[in-house]
């Protein structure tokens, strides 16, 4: 189970210290929204590592996704069909 609270403490500290850009705050943003109201990424962050969740983080950011509901549900889905595999 990734610890979402715990994974945004430390992207936020990285963001503020200048050691990752600010897309890294606006994807974490999005994702403690996401945690609180969409129930299938809620499972997914239930289900999954810290690992998972941070792979996530930096596909948002290096795919410019931060603020797209959309992609971040299609990024889930795909993860969830990957690991039922």
């Amino acid at each position: 189970m990734a610890n979402l609270q715990h994974i945004a403490e430390r992207i936020f500290r990285h963001v503020d210290a200048g050691h990752l850009p600010a897309g890294y705050a606006l994807a974490m943003g999005a994702l403690i929204d996401a945690n609180s109201e969409n129930h299938d990424f809620h499972e997914w962050v239930a289900s999954v590592t810290g690992s998972a969740v941070e792979k996530l983080i930096a596909c948002m950011v290096r795919k410019g996704q931060w603020d797209d509901p959309a992609w971040l549900r299609d990024y889930v889905q795909e993860a969830l069909k990957e690991s039922a595999a």
